[in-house]
C-alpha cells in the first residue's frame, strides 16, 4: 500500500507544466494582461484553447504561469488526468512551480490514502503527492 502511494506520488510530481513562458500572444488583448518581474507572462485571458503536453485550458478564461514560464493555474476545457486523479472540464487545475498537481475539480470518484473523493468536488493534494484534502 506504500509503495502504491508512492508510485502515485511520484507520478504526480513527473507531471510536467510547460517549461517555457507563452507569450501575450495568447492573451484577449482587451484583458488584464499581467507580467513576473524577469518580463514573462504571469496571467491573462486566453484568447483561444491553450495546449500543452496534453493539457487544455480553455479560451476567454484566466491562465496564470510561474516566473521560469511553468503553468500555474487555468480553468480546463477537456478532462486531464493525472496518475489516478481525472480533472474535469470546466474546472479550475492549479499546479506547484514543481509541476506535481495542487488541485482540481474531479470528474469521476477516487480513493486516494485511505480515503474516497467524490466526483464534482474538489481534491487538494500536498507538494509530495499526499492527499491534503476532498470532499467524502
Amino acid at each position: 500500500m506504500k509503495l502504491c502511494g508512492l508510485v502515485i506520488g511520484l507520478l504526480l510530481l513527473s507531471h510536467s507544466a510547460p517549461a517555457t513562458a507563452a507569450d501575450q500572444s495568447i492573451c484577449v488583448a482587451t484583458s488584464e494582461i499581467t507580467y513576473h518581474p524577469n518580463g514573462k507572462l504571469k496571467s491573462c485571458d486566453l484568447k483561444n484553447v491553450y495546449n500543452e503536453k496534453g493539457l487544455s485550458c480553455n479560451a476567454n478564461n484566466k491562465i496564470s504561469f510561474f516566473d521560469d514560464g511553468r503553468l500555474s493555474s487555468c480553468v480546463l476545457a477537456k478532462d486531464f488526468t493525472i496518475g489516478i486523479i481525472t480533472c474535469g472540464n470546466l474546472g479550475s487545475i492549479e499546479f506547484y512551480s514543481s509541476g506535481g498537481l495542487r488541485s482540481c475539480t474531479l470528474t469521476k470518484d477516487v480513493a486516494r490514502d485511505g480515503k474516497s473523493c467524490i466526483k464534482g468536488q474538489p481534491i487538494h493534494v500536498f507538494e509530495n503527492g499526499k492527499l491534503d484534502s476532498c470532499t467524502k
